[in-house]
């Protein structure tokens, strides 16, 4: 168990550190990761919104079903954030790591665009739930 548990720590400094190679970095850590965090989240706020464990931790929490929703909507999208930030780095510093250096420059590029959409998206977001708490 203690292995494993190194293994995957060495793995994941390997793409902090650059040693990766870049496709690996971008496909597996940046597509299909992103894509998966995002089916994993639509479907928890599925469940959560149609189910009636979302009623139970209202009742034991002692607050609005809707403000659980936002809740857990707000620590997914900080765990998201600190996942996109993990891939950027890595992708950044693995983009050495291509016999071909426009798969570099397409690869900085995509995460530059994609990081600030995501800035414009996270200070559109804070603004609403400024606006939403400010207002219960």
């Amino acid at each position: 168990m203690k292995v494993s548990a190194t293994s995957s720590s060495l793995q994941k400094m390997s793409f902090i550190g650059g040693s990766q190679p870049l496709w690996k970095a971008f496909w597996v850590l940046y597509v299909i990761g992103s894509l998966s965090f995002t089916a994993i989240f639509v479907v928890l706020i599925k469940l959560l919104s149609t189910s009636h464990v979302l009623l139970q931790a209202s009742y034991i929490l002692n607050l609005q079903t809707e403000k659980i929703l936002v809740m857990v909507a707000t620590t997914t999208v900080v765990i998201y954030i600190m996942y996109f930030l993990f891939c950027s780095i890595s992708i950044w510093r693995c983009s050495i790591n291509t016999m071909k250096k426009s798969w570099a420059f397409l690869a900085k590029l995509t995460i530059s665009i994609h990081f600030f959409w995501i800035s414009w998206k996270a200070f559109v977001a804070f603004g609403s739930l400024v606006t939403y708490f400010s207002h219960q």
